[in-house]
């Protein structure tokens, strides 16, 4: 009797899909933003590793446009059957809703969070030219400036965009605002000194930090990032109110069995406790997170009344 129990069990454990209720087919996960960017690359790591975890491929979409709002549309939208994931970012699970005047769906209503990928810090940067040795040295040069400073971005309402609009709210700080098609086109602006400063992700700007081309000045959290440990933390800046940083969170349809959120969820965090998976999300100027799907939950509601506020009080309006 034991022996057929356990017998059971074993054939259970190796078919837990079924055992949900949930069709064995491959997942979708949106990304809502082009290929090559951080949210692609950390997507295809995790795609990689839980896919066999939960004994099916996952494939990897790139739908982007309005700020992410056209990928994540798509999933609100799809059948609440956990074959349809999302990776978010800022902008769709938390900031677009107070942004964009028209929205393809209701942030607070059309998901449920599956699990807490990643944090990826942003940093404060100026351009060389401005031969400033700390943020102190930098804020008081730019007030000094005639008309104030210009700092670039990705475009309107990304986290560069709210990050530099943040910092000048909390410090006094005159800054304009120059929106770009990308972060490229901003980098290269900053390095023509055009611009006098950024704030956007470490990953996208290690590169140039690293080798001397841009001048880090403060990561804009409370913790210094492991790919760039010399630079100091936005208290140790000076500039504690000031607190940017992107994540990653993967979200499902609102409707998704419990069963299959938890299924997903604990498979998300296995991987993310691998040590090679956690080294390559390191390296990338990111920092693995994980959680139980309340625990996301509760961190939306915090990231959804704190840059509610910010934005508001900006005034910043996207059609």
């Amino acid at each position: 009797m034991a022996r057929s129990i356990a017998l059971f069990v074993a054939l259970l454990l190796t078919n837990i899909p079924a055992a949900l209720g949930w069709p064995d087919q491959p997942i979708r996960m949106l990304v809502p933003f082009v290929a090559g960017g951080t949210t692609d690359v950390v997507a295809r790591i995790i795609a990689e590793r839980l896919g066999p975890r939960l004994g099916r491929p996952i494939v990897i979409e790139n739908v982007a446009g309005a700020g992410g709002n056209t990928g994540a549309a798509l999933v609100a939208k799809a059948a609440p059957d956990g074959h349809t994931i999302l990776i978010a970012t800022p902008g769709q699970a938390a900031m677009n809703q107070f942004m964009y005047r028209r929205m393809p769906y209701d942030t607070a209503t059309a998901f449920v969070p599956l699990a807490y990928i990643a944090s990826v810090p942003s940093v404060l940067v100026v351009s060389p030219t401005l031969e400033v040795s700390s943020t102190t040295d930098f804020l008081e040069k730019m007030k000094a400036r005639a008309g104030g400073a210009n700092f670039g971005s990705a475009g309107m309402g990304s986290t560069g965009h709210l990050g530099g609009t943040l910092l000048s709210m909390q410090t006094g700080l005159k800054a304009q605002h120059v929106p770009y098609r990308g972060s490229a086109p901003m980098l290269q602006d900053l390095l023509a000194s055009n611009i006098q400063f950024a704030i956007d992700t470490v990953p996208g700007l290690m590169s140039f930090i690293t080798s001397g081309t841009i001048k880090a000045l403060a990561i804009t959290g409370k913790s210094r990032s492991p790919a760039l440990p010399d630079v100091p933390n936005n208290i140790e800046a000076g500039i504690a109110d000031v607190e940017m940083a992107s994540w990653l969170v993967l979200l499902a349809p609102a409707g998704t069995p419990q069963q299959i959120v938890e299924r997903i969820n604990a498979e998300t965090n296995v991987a993310l406790g691998e040590p090679d998976l956690r080294e390559k999300i390191f390296k990338l100027g990111a920092v693995p997170e994980g959680g139980s799907s309340r625990d996301v939950a509760l961190f939306l509601r915090r990231e959804t009344e704190r840059w509610k506020r910010v934005i508001e009080t900006a005034g910043i309006k996207i059609e």
